[in-house]
């Protein structure tokens, strides 16, 4: 192959994946929450399964399909963790899943009140198993709300496997540069040793006593006066690299296991997010890369942590520890 035709090749192969991102499903906004960061809603505990996207407080903002793709479920439920609710199929063969909405599409709103017609308020859930019913990119399948579990209205956004047993990271999906320019900033603010907690001073030294050190980070990235969960924390003792996680995609499976991740000091209400990362531990979650914290026997260490997020930012962070006794 001549090296004009390879270099013909590669960008046709980069436009191709270049126009294959998904569209933001809100216009010209923001994200307000990450995925697999901590919950605790429902029945119990679990990973957010999703992004969130703001719709400036406001129900009726119009959420559109991220993609080409046909309708292969609606969810009719104002109750639930995700309330009404659409889900469609792209040609790539990934699902997307909108939450939360106040109300369907005019299209799809005609086919609701007939179900609602023969079924009537309760929760009816419809698959759809042929392709009638199709999208185009960036058109309107509903408006955004609270219904479900939403405190606030808002766009909640998923990419899922074809048999919905993945779940993915939707910033890797998405065409960011659509997104609205906030300030966004990685933060480590705390500490846990050994489930005692200390504030975050860099170079600072802390002391452990057990056979290995259990740490757990507090860290967020601030945007736009929320905190967010990052997407990548690698953690090195003395340059060598003994913990590795990235938030990139989660069996279904594992849905309600958050404390595979988070430390039980993590804690989540409608006024308060503080989520502790463990790097530590057995978990044979995914995600998690490398684990071999439990491997180290010294007594001295220099500790680096690298934090980063889904939006290019990235914090470095230093201290050392000690064994004591």
């Amino acid at each position: 192959m001549s090296k004009s035709v390879g270099v013909l090749y590669f960008l046709i192969i980069l436009s191709s994946l270049v126009f294959s991102l998904y569209a933001v499903p809100v216009d010209n906004s923001y994200v307000t929450a990450t995925f697999m960061e901590f919950r605790s809603t429902g029945s119990a505990p679990h990973f957010h399964s999703g992004v969130d996207f703001s719709t400036f407080l406001k129900e009726g903002v119009p959420i559109k399909s991220a993609d080409d793709g046909f309708l292969v479920r609606l969810e009719i439920d104002k109750n639930g963790i995700y309330g009404m609710t659409v889900v469609l199929e792209h040609m790539d063969g990934y699902r997307t899943l909108y939450a939360h909405l106040s109300k369907f599409s005019e299209r799809l709103d005609k086919l609701v009140s007939m179900l609602k017609s023969e079924f009537g308020e309760q929760r009816i859930e419809v698959e759809f198993e042929n392709e009638d019913i199709k999208f185009s990119r960036g058109e309107i399948i509903g408006y955004s709300g609270r219904t479900g579990e939403a405190a606030k209205p808002h766009a909640h956004f998923e990419v899922r496997s074809k048999d919905e047993k993945i779940l993915y990271n939707p910033l890797k999906f998405i065409e960011k540069n659509q997104l609205r320019v906030v300030q966004s900033n990685v933060i480590l603010k705390s500490i846990l040793i050994e489930g005692k907690e200390y504030a975050y001073t860099n170079a600072s030294t802390y002391y452990f006593s057990g056979e290995y050190p259990k740490i757990a980070v507090e860290a967020y990235t601030e945007l736009a006066k929320n905190l967010l969960g990052v997407k990548e924390i690698r953690m090195y003792f003395s340059n060598k690299l003994v913990y590795h996680i990235i938030f990139d995609e989660l069996p279904m499976q594992l849905w309600e296991r958050p404390y595979e991740v988070y430390d039980e000091k993590t804690i989540m209400t409608s006024l308060m997010y503080r989520g502790f990362y463990k790097l530590h531990g057995d978990s044979n979650l995914g995600s998690i890369k490398v684990n071999d914290v439990d491997k180290q026997k010294m007594n001295n260490y220099n500790v680096k942590i690298e934090i980063l997020d889904d939006f290019g930012n990235q914090g470095t962070f230093t201290f050392s520890l000690i064994k004591r006794g």
